[in-house]
């Protein structure tokens, strides 16, 4: 099932018909009421026609209106759990071994529910682009900025040249500087950090596309000024005390997106992470390597 129908209605918005825009409005305003509403019903609140309702709907790759009301349903659902595992807090009283499967839960909650969440058509175009580009840019503060090194370290294993500059100003110079021909990758969970809005800014205005791994439904804040967006599971709330269940899921989109850009160019890759693998060898058979090799020397 297709995710992320209120941002598709989000960024229809600015191209659709007078009666659409009547369409998308009313399920911006009230949701939740449109699931109990008959097509006729949505039609007729809307001012539309109830086959303009359908042609909406599969314009936004639903097969019709239930289809688009199962979608709507998915969405709630998946709202609800975000917020479920935002609220597994820790409890002062709690023991270890309690705190430990806390974390782990929210974790694996977390990685769970972002894999739901994931556009498969985003993350296959933004693997493509990064094999089109001259150079990757990504740009992260914080928690976020241990992701972009992620990113970087891997890129750099398969020999695609990829840029990280752990100072903002850096970030900013490099935004402001970027070729048409080069792709901008910024992380952040909230999506409201202003840095990284400003980077993601000039990188549009220097004609470079741009992705963004945040959480979903921030459409008010760096989604808006990015080209593609591979979303993440609200696991946390804003105000938190240190990235944790949100990091290890945009450490997991990281790893799918490496992971088919890397399957796009199996051949290449597989060369290239050979030529760049290293034995790690057990010390102790090197000393004793090298204690035979001083034997010898000495006879």
């Amino acid at each position: 099932m297709t995710s992320g129908l209120l941002l598709r209605l989000k960024e229809q918005k600015p191209y659709a018909s007078p009666s659409e825009r009547n369409i998308i409005q009313f399920v911006q305003a009230d949701p939740q009421r449109v699931l109990s509403m008959s097509i006729r019903e949505l039609a007729e609140q809307t001012y539309t026609s109830p086959s303009t309702v359908v042609r909406f709907c599969r314009k936004l790759g639903c097969d019709g209106y239930k289809g688009f009301q199962r979608e709507l349903v998915y969405e709630f659902a998946a709202m609800q759990e975000r917020s479920d595992i935002a609220l597994r807090e820790i409890d002062p009283a709690d023991s270890v071994g309690e705190i430990v499967d806390k974390v782990a839960q929210g974790d694996v909650l977390s990685i769970e529910a972002t894999s739901r969440l994931l556009d498969m058509a985003t993350l296959s175009t933004c693997a493509d682009l990064i094999g089109s580009c001259r150079v990757v840019d990504v740009f992260g503060i914080g928690a976020s900025l241990l992701v972009a090194h992620d990113l970087e370290m891997k890129l750099t294993r398969v020999d695609k040249e990829c840029r990280v500059y752990d100072d903002w100003h850096n970030q900013w110079l490099c935004a402001r500087n970027m070729h048409a021909d080069d792709l901008a990758i910024v992380v952040s969970y909230s999506g409201f950090t202003d840095e990284m809005i400003e980077c993601a800014r000039c990188a549009h205005r220097r004609g470079a596309p741009v992705i963004a791994i945040t959480r979903m439904g921030n459409d008010a804040g760096l989604a808006r000024h990015v080209d593609y967006v591979l979303g993440i599971a609200a696991s946390e709330p804003l105000v938190r005390s240190g990235a944790m269940g949100s990091r290890m899921s945009q450490l997991f989109v990281v790893d799918a997106l490496y992971a088919v850009y890397v399957a796009r160019n199996y051949e290449q890759c597989a060369d290239i992470i050979t030529r760049n693998y290293t034995v790690k060898e057990d010390p102790e058979k090197r000393r004793g390597a090298a204690w035979l090799e001083r034997k010898s020397e000495d006879a």
